[in-house]
């Protein structure tokens, strides 16, 4: 039923962005557009962000489904899963207020490289080396995402996501997923 809900909202704040901007959404619409009360979107997300932070690792989630190890084909699979909602990213992509869906996959790439390299490599901290590592892997994917969003890329998604493998660091290959 939790999650029922959940999708209902997310399904809702979609539908409403084909015709409302994403910083003229309000909760108090979404909520009647859904038939709830506000307190039942508050159980469940803070604000709309953290609503659209749970659909993109809904997103995620699909596209490392069945893989264990990083290749290119999870590459692949993760950047499908997202396009299968472009249009709904591209419009929430274009809000850049503090709690942006593009500051938090940036975020939420770095916590999940930086986690899974302290629990593969037994480490309390990452050095500054292998953080600015991270960090500049992952700017260097969102930015190529984002073009690929918004169609300014011309290469393929098996082209674009064979590249980014090759150029993932090897630590990086090691420790993802």
């Amino acid at each position: 039923m939790k999650n029922n809900t959940k999708q209902l909202f997310a399904k809702t704040l979609e539908e409403m962005l084909l015709t409302t901007p994403f910083d003229k959404i309000r909760i108090t619409t979404l909520c009647k557009n859904c038939n709830a009360a506000p307190q039942t979107f508050y159980n469940h997300f803070r604000d709309k962000y953290d609503l659209v932070a749970w659909m993109f690792e809904q997103d995620f989630q699909k596209g490392i489904c069945g893989f264990h190890k990083y290749s290119s084909e999870v590459v692949l699979k993760v950047t499908k899963e997202l396009l299968k909602h472009k249009s709904f990213y591209q419009k929430v992509y274009r809000d850049h207020s503090q709690n942006s869906i593009n500051n938090y996959i940036y975020e939420f790439n770095i916590r999940l490289a930086t986690e899974q390299i302290k629990k593969h490599f037994h480490q309390d901290k990452l050095t500054t080396s292998l953080l600015i590592a991270v960090k500049y892997h992952i700017y260097g994917t969102m930015a190529l995402f984002k073009e690929l969003l918004y169609d300014d890329l011309n290469v393929s998604l098996e082209k674009l996501s064979e590249f980014e493998y090759q150029k993932t660091p090897d630590f990086l290959k090691e420790v993802l997923i």
